[in-house]
């Protein structure tokens, strides 16, 4: 899953990305600053996962 406009950290393990693998039935958590306030696409970067509805909104503001 790709989360545009925002970087973010897995397990604190200092790494920062805007990219995770998320394996089928796998649930993934993480941190980011929410510092960037907007409408912000998050999709699977396989087109055919996203078209059948791997994607998404991710919205809030300041």
């Amino acid at each position: 899953m790709h989360l545009h406009g925002h970087t973010f950290q897995l397990d604190n393990d200092g790494a920062r990305k805007d990219t995770v693998i998320v394996r089928p039935g796998q649930i993934v958590s993480f941190e980011f600053d929410a510092d960037n306030p907007g409408q912000w696409l998050t999709h699977c970067h396989n087109a055919y996962h996203a078209a059948r509805g791997m994607m998404g909104v991710f919205s809030y503001v300041r």
